[in-house]
């Protein structure tokens, strides 16, 4: 399934570890703080407990979504893509 990570996180640092993370978990930056992609159930919880422990008691809200194949189907892309989205495919 889609994963999507929403997240608003004040700290330069944490913002940058959650940012890595995601990339590293093969997540696609659809926003400056929006990561999209496909993860399995086993990696969408190991990518939780990682995004967890990064943001511990620091302020800050990370929200993680599960969505699937037809209902991003029914996305609706308004304005400029992000630059990074631009450049990488998004495979759906």
């Amino acid at each position: 399934m889609q994963t999507l990570v929403v997240y608003d996180i004040s700290n330069d640092d944490i913002r940058l570890k959650i940012s890595d993370t995601c990339k590293r978990f093969g997540l696609t930056r659809i926003q400056r703080s929006t990561f999209l992609g496909y993860l399995t159930s086993m990696r969408r919880k190991e990518l939780i407990t990682v995004l967890r422990r990064i943001l511990g008691d620091a302020d800050g809200n990370i929200q993680v979504f599960v969505i699937c194949k037809a209902d991003l189907a029914l996305r609706e892309v308004l304005g400029k893509p992000f630059e990074e989205y631009a450049k990488d495919e998004l495979i759906v």
